[in-house]
């Protein structure tokens, strides 16, 4: 703590400086003016009447921006989780991995929109500037951005020949080699050729059971290829082509945390109560709920019996290795400009497309199987007549779980869009641009897909009783084919009044169309689908039946023989061990049926049967046993935005503006709920800033009051057997703050920089809603006064850099401090649902000698290996049961998504 303290104290933390000589190391620490194309021109940033957080390549290099999250820590307002690729922006972002709902911040890799926020964090050789905007952008760019937008702009080919290398050395075994290439390869046409090939082979957490290490391991590599053309005295061609490779890689879908609470052993998965629990193999062999005495086997032979992260939060214990898998990438960007006399015309087009697989371990332990004793004296030992012709008796042995339990999560998507956009080029006090805009996006993906779960004293197959086989044994499925269409149309009007006043004006009207199929199975494998059964083979306490309603049944057998056609156990009962050994289909059971109507949003024709009736909108594949049902729907809204600016002189702009953001409707698609779509979201948002600069110091401002309605907020509810996650519309939020952007140069070899956001946010009317982790109040409470998921009400960055001037060179020592406070991952402000406040010190020092011919940095990030949180992550339902010591606030199945731990590197940049 001393330690720490004496660097806060003679710091002030990272700064940045990027000096080849004592000349050049002095201008590098001059506060210089950043170009960008926010509203698709050039711009100076200090004249752009909207709160931008910017980074160059070169500050990139300097500061150790390196990810996506490294981003969000130096700009106010924007958070990402890493593991779910998600990102939020002023407590405005997609709370969900569901495809159908669309992200709430727009990511646009060299003017083409993308669906993947991991993308925006590119090598520095590779990216020459990522521009955030914070608030909604609902004019100029309009998909996605009712929170914000992230511009990306790639390093361009040059006029004279270039090349440059760069390696880097980490610890967990970690390398990083890079390479670019560019320059003219004929008159008025240049090219340019990077790429890197990454790879960290050891990863943060360690497998207890003798498995890989996980977190961050990767095996991954990029190529990208450019050709720059001038075509004539009035036109430019630019076109990328781009692919990507992960294997095992960390990253989304990647472990990233841990579960900071005891393995819950209760005999039914509390999330999946359709199948028995993996980790009821850990109960004590003893007792009515326990297990038979060394029936527990595991894999590996592991001996270990309780959550490894409780005794250290970087260990964890599973057979089947997370595994990520990213192929068949393709990107290919196209951006054209015509320059007539007065106007630009600019075409941004592409197409993109890739194929992403997760697979893990579902109930996250490394049991392989146990059994559970039938009780002696129970109904098992007579029942056998009634069940079995010319059986005297049936198989009493005891049941034997399998249960091994893994997932396989996919998407499949690819898309193209087209923008074309008429722009002023003149130097009149009226500057316009007009546009349209065309997006069109196949998508194939899975909520989620489970598999691997078997039952049963001998079988490796697990039958289905009265329905489809399940040759694959998943027990769980949900799949889901989707295209989206978006079509838009815009312009904004720039009008100087007088020499310091300009008023802005832009409308947009966008239209967005979804429609697909998607597919349902659910297989069970618990004592859940035969209510009444199990109790009376002695398991008590097992299930929803009793023994007197199984007794009353089997009174009925001898005369009703159809019963067991009823129970969907084909034509003749099964004997009482082949109920242990089989499952049963809910598929019909579970899904919706309505009496009042078709549901909104689903298209398959309805089939009502009964007195009262009782209507389907959906199909079973009888050889599948797969149900699936169409959905199709349209939403559409005008948006825009209208501001003024002021400047009295040439270092001062302030500004007010009012934004109007939207994001389309969205499907739980691959969920088969009862109410699968969820209304289009809107903004109002009010903006004022202020960006001033003095002969050593800049400062940016600005303070916002937005006005949301009808977040797209994933629930988890009760349907049948199992928890599914419903989203519902939160009627109205706010969120407000005040954000300061700050670079003070008191001395010319120092620089000090400060990054501060102050949000607090505000849900302020909602129907009560139903937290399932909640074991204290099992029914709907009130949302309002909560805050938006994802929002931390402070953020700070300080950082400060001192360069050394020397005859050989330059020396620059930098440093920085981050702090974030508490924030939560859903609508439920719960203990056991938010990421703890948090900080971390980070060290750096730039070593470029005179000519500039290479450079070498030395780095160490975390320096305390303080536990960082990236982002809130809703709390475990596997840990929801009543066996786990809990209450409303706080709750042993806390789940946390943690930040690197301390890294330490050298990056070595050679320039040819």
């Amino acid at each position: 703590m001393k330690l720490r303290n004496t660097l806060l104290a003679s710091s002030i933390l990272l700064g940045v400086s990027f000096a080849n000589a004592a000349a050049q190391a002095q201008e590098a620490n001059m506060i210089e003016e950043l170009v960008v194309t926010a509203e698709k021109r050039e711009q100076s940033l200090q004249d752009v009447p909207v709160a931008i957080s910017a980074f160059t390549s070169k500050q990139r290099d300097l500061v150790g921006i390196s990810t996506v999250q490294d981003l969000t820590n130096f700009t106010p307002g924007f958070v990402y989780q890493s593991s779910n690729d998600r990102a939020s922006m002023r407590g405005i972002g997609r709370l969900t991995n569901v495809h159908a709902v669309d992200g709430a911040v727009s990511i646009y890799i060299d003017g083409l929109f993308t669906t993947s926020t991991v993308l925006a964090g590119g090598p520095p050789l590779d990216v020459d500037r990522v521009e955030i905007l914070r608030g909604p952008q609902g004019t100029l760019y309009g998909r996605n951005a009712i929170g914000g937008t992230v511009n990306v702009i790639s390093v361009r080919p040059t006029d004279e020949l270039y090349a440059e290398v760069r390696a880097i050395a980490e610890n967990y075994d970690f390398t990083n080699f890079q390479f670019a290439v560019s320059g003219p390869i004929a008159e008025n046409l240049r090219m340019r050729v990077s790429g890197y090939k990454l790879d960290q082979r050891k990863g943060y957490f360690t497998n207890v059971s003798g498995g890989p290490s996980e977190g961050s391991k990767r095996d991954e590599y990029q190529v990208q290829a450019q050709v720059e053309a001038d075509l004539g005295e009035n036109a430019e061609l630019w076109v990328s082509y781009k692919t990507l490779v992960w294997h095992n890689r960390g990253g989304p879908g990647a472990r990233a945390g841990y579960l900071n609470g005891a393995y819950e052993t209760g005999r039914l998965d509390p999330n999946f109560s359709i199948v028995y629990n993996s980790a009821h193999g850990y109960t004590p062999e003893t007792g009515v709920n326990g297990i038979v005495p060394g029936s527990l086997r595991q894999f590996n032979n592991s001996t270990v019996t309780s959550n490894p992260a409780l005794a250290d939060e970087h260990d964890f214990n599973t057979n089947i290795p997370q595994r990520v898998r990213l192929r068949d990438v393709n990107s290919l960007t196209a951006n054209f400009v015509y320059h007539l006399p007065s106007i630009d015309v600019k075409y941004v087009g592409g197409y993109q497309e890739y194929k992403y697989d997760l697979y893990g371990d579902t109930d996250a332990t490394t049991v392989q199987s146990y059994q559970i004793p039938l009780a002696a004296n129970s109904i098992c030992g007579t029942v056998g007549a009634l069940f079995a012709a010319g059986r005297s008796s049936v198989n009493c042995s005891p049941l034997t779980v399998n249960a091994n339990n893994g997932y396989h999560y996919f998407e499949y998507p690819k898309w193209f869009s087209h923008e074309i956009n008429f722009s002023s080029n003149g130097d009149g006090p009226v500057q316009w641009i007009v546009g349209g805009f065309y997006y069109n996006e196949k998508y194939t993906g899975t909520g989620s897909t489970a598999d691997f779960f078997l039952v049963g004293p001998s079988s490796l197959q697990t039958p289905i009783l009265g329905a489809a086989p399940n040759p694959q044994n998943f027990w769980s499925t949900g799949n889901y084919s989707l295209t989206t269409r978006s079509t838009a149309a815009f312009g904004q009007v720039d009008w100087q009044a007088t020499e310091t006043i300009k008023f802005t004006a832009g409308l947009r009207y966008t239209k967005d169309k979804k429609f697909g199929t998607e597919f349902r199975r659910i297989v069970c494998n618990s004592d859940a689908c035969y209510p009444g059964l199990y109790p009376a083979l002695g398991l008590a306490g097992f299930g929803p039946g009793t023994a007197a309603n199984w007794g009353s049944l089997l009174g009925n057998l001898a005369a009703l023989p159809a019963v067991g056609q009823a129970l969907g156990l084909g034509n003749a009962l099964a004997p009482l061990g082949g109920l242990g050994n089989g499952a049963m289909d809910l598929t019909d059971t579970l899904a919706p049926k309505s009496t009042a109507g078709l549901i909104e949003g689903v298209k398959t024709p309805s089939v009502c049967t009964g007195a009262t009736p009782v209507c389907r909108q959906y199909t079973i594949n009888p050889s599948t046993g797969v149900a699936s049902r169409d959905l199709s729907d349209t939403s559409d809204a005008w948006t825009g935005t209208v501001g003024v600016q002021w400047e009295p002189d040439g270092d001062t702009m302030a500004y007010a503006r009012y934004s109007r953001g939207y994001k389309a409707f969205g499907f739980s698609a691959g969920g088969f709920l009862a109410v699968p779509k969820a209304d289009e979201e809107t903004v109002n948002s009010y903006e004022v800033g202020l960006k001033k600069n003095f002969s050593n110091l800049q400062v940016n401002l600005a303070a916002f009051y937005l006005d949301y309605r009808d977040l797209q907020a994933p629930v988890a509810v009760r349907v049948g057997a199992t928890n599914v996650t419903q989203f519902v519309n939160i009627a109205k939020s706010v969120s407000k703050g005040i954000e300061a952007s700050v670079i003070w140069q008191p001395i010319q070899p120092l620089r000090l920089t400060l990054d501060y956001g102050w949000n607090p946010t505000k849900i302020k009317s909602s129907i009560p809603l139903v937290d399932v982790n909640d074991n204290i109040n099992t029914g709907a409470v009130s949302v309002v006064g909560n805050s938006l998921p994802q929002a931390p009400e402070h953020k700070l960055a300080l950082n400060a850099g001192y360069t050394i001037e020397m005859d050989p060179g330059s020396l620059t020592l930098g440093a920085t401090y981050l702090y974030r406070s508490k924030s939560y991952a859903n609508v439920f402000e719960r203990q056991y649902n938010s990421a703890p406040s948090w900080d971390q010190v980070d060290l750096r020092a730039l070593w470029a000698p005179t000519g500039n011919k290479y450079t070498v940095i030395a780095y160490v990030k975390n320096v305390f290996n303080d536990d960082g949180y990236a982002a809130a992550v809703a709390a475990s339902q596997r840990n929801n049961s009543a066996t786990v010591p809990s209450d409303r606030f706080t709750n042993g199945a806390r789940v946390f998504e943690l930040t690197p731990p301390r890294l330490y590197g050298v990056e070595l940049q050679y320039r040819f």
